[in-house]
C-alpha cells in the first residue's frame, strides 16, 4: 500500500518469505521478491513530521483536551500493523501571573487520546509570576502498540488550567506586559512506524 505520510512510506507490500526445500529452482523474480523487495519494505517504513514556522503563536484557555493545530499537527500514515513511535516537542508559557498553573499534552490516535486522564506530559509554571521565567520546554515521546494495518491519524492536543501560549516559530515573540524575549523555537511533531 502507498503511504500518505510526508517523509516516506511503503512502495510495495511485504511478501511472506518462502520456505525453500532442496532442489528448488531459484528465479530472478523470486530473488527480487524475496530479497530485494522485502528489504526495501523493511527500510521504508512510513513516517510523517511537521516543523512549525507559523505566522502566529497558538493560545488556548480550554480546560479539556483540544487539537493544538488540526491541520499541521495532525499527521496520517498508512502502517503495516507495526508499532509507531510518536514525538512532540515545543515550549510554552502561561498567559497569567496567577501561578502556579499548568498545561497538559497528549496525542490522539484515530479519535482516542492515548495518555488517559491528564495526558502524557505536563508543563507547570513556577509560580514566580514573571512570564519570561515561566517558559516551559517539554518533550513527549510514546511508543504506540496494537495498531492494525491501515491508515491512522495522530494529532497533538493540549489542555490548560488557565490561558497558555505556545510559540509557533514565528520569530521573536513579544511577551505579556511589553517584555520581549526570544522564543523562536520551532515546535516539532512526528510519527514513524518501527
Amino acid at each position: 500500500t502507498e503511504n500518505s505520510g510526508i517523509l516516506g512510506g511503503y512502495t510495495m507490500a511485504w511478501t511472506t518469505p518462502k520456505t525453500w526445500v532442496a532442489g528448488n529452482t531459484l528465479t530472478a523474480a523470486e530473488l527480487n521478491e524475496q530479497v530485494r523487495d522485502n528489504l526495501t519494505f523493511l527500510n521504508s517504513k512510513p513516517s510523517a513530521d511537521y516543523v512549525l514556522d507559523e505566522a502566529s503563536d497558538y493560545t488556548t484557555t480550554s480546560g479539556t483536551f483540544v487539537d493544538i493545530d488540526s491541520t499541521n499537527l495532525s499527521l496520517s500514515i498508512t502502517t503495516g500493523g507495526g508499532d509507531v513511535l510518536a514525538w512532540f516537542t515545543a515550549i510554552c508559557y502561561p498567559n497569567t501571573t496567577n501561578s502556579p498553573t499548568h498545561a497538559n499534552f497528549d496525542i490522539d490516535v484515530d479519535g482516542s487520546r492515548i495518555g488517559g486522564d491528564d495526558g502524557l506530559q505536563i508543563a507547570i509554571a513556577s509560580g514566580s509570576g514573571t512570564y519570561a521565567y515561566d517558559q516551559r520546554g517539554f518533550f513527549v515521546v510514546r511508543l504506540i502498540t496494537g495498531l492494525s494495518a491501515g491508515s491512522h491519524t495522530f494529532t497533538a492536543q493540549w489542555k490548560v488550567a488557565s490561558g497558555w501560549t505556545m510559540p509557533a516559530g514565528a520569530g521573536t515573540t513579544s511577551g505579556p506586559g511589553g517584555a520581549t524575549f526570544s522564543l523562536d523555537i520551532h515546535p516539532q511533531f512526528g510519527v514513524r512506524e518501527l
